[in-house]
């Protein structure tokens, strides 16, 4: 974890490092019930956009999910994706499809 760019040294975050399939993994996600959830990803990224895989319990959801430019490595933006998880405990993995990811400082799961 890093707090470079946050602006705010309580903020950390995940930096990819410019690493192809670099992956953050979220374990122990717990849902009452199975279904499709809203996943919030509180990131920044200068400028481009940066693709990600995101896998639930080891199975690739989504390919090349995108995350635009915030405009600055200390501007937070959100993205919510959907994604199938199962009643229970789960896990959720993003891997970078370049060589680079947006730095992400969170994630929310909520019901859809």
């Amino acid at each position: 974890m890093e707090a470079t760019y946050s602006g705010d040294s309580d903020i950390k975050y995940a930096n990819f490092n410019a690493s192809a399939d670099a992956a953050v993994q979220w374990n122990r996600i717990y849902c009452a019930v199975t279904g499709t959830k809203n996943v919030k990803f509180r990131y920044a990224l200068e400028t481009g956009t940066r693709n990600l895989d995101v896998y639930v319990n080891g199975t690739k959801v989504i390919s090349n999910a995108a995350f635009a430019a915030t405009g600055s490595w200390s501007t937070w933006g959100e993205k919510t994706i959907q994604v199938p998880m199962n009643s229970g405990n789960n896990t959720l993995k993003v891997v970078t499809t370049g060589t680079e990811g947006p730095n992400i400082e969170s994630i929310h799961v909520s019901a859809q």
